[in-house]
């Protein structure tokens, strides 16, 4: 669980770790990303240690939508982004057009 992540004795830490060497050993893998917030300190001491790229998603999602607002770009509104339909207000809510 997320929570042990954070418990003394290092046990769920070990096992994050365990997975990305064995990724690395067996996979060949050149990243990877790491999937939960709470592994967030693991990525830099990973790094180090397996010699590859070891990213923090959350972190690294932050940045995107950062560069993605620094460069003026927002959210579609065609296709399945588009606005939604407007729909009729009935009953006690009629009033609130």
């Amino acid at each position: 669980p997320v929570l042990a992540l954070e418990q003394d004795g290092g046990i769920a830490q070990n096992k994050v770790r365990e997975y990305c060497i064995q990724s690395l050993r067996q996979d060949g893998v050149g990243a990877i990303v790491l999937g939960c917030g709470g592994m967030a300190d693991l990525a830099q001491e990973l790094t180090q240690e397996l010699s590859i790229p070891v990213i923090d998603g959350v972190s690294a999602a932050v940045k995107l939508i950062e560069s993605l607002s620094a460069l003026g770009l927002t959210t579609s509104k065609q296709g399945d982004l588009d606005y939604p339909i407007a729909k009729p207000l009935s009953g006690m809510f009629s009033s609130l057009r």
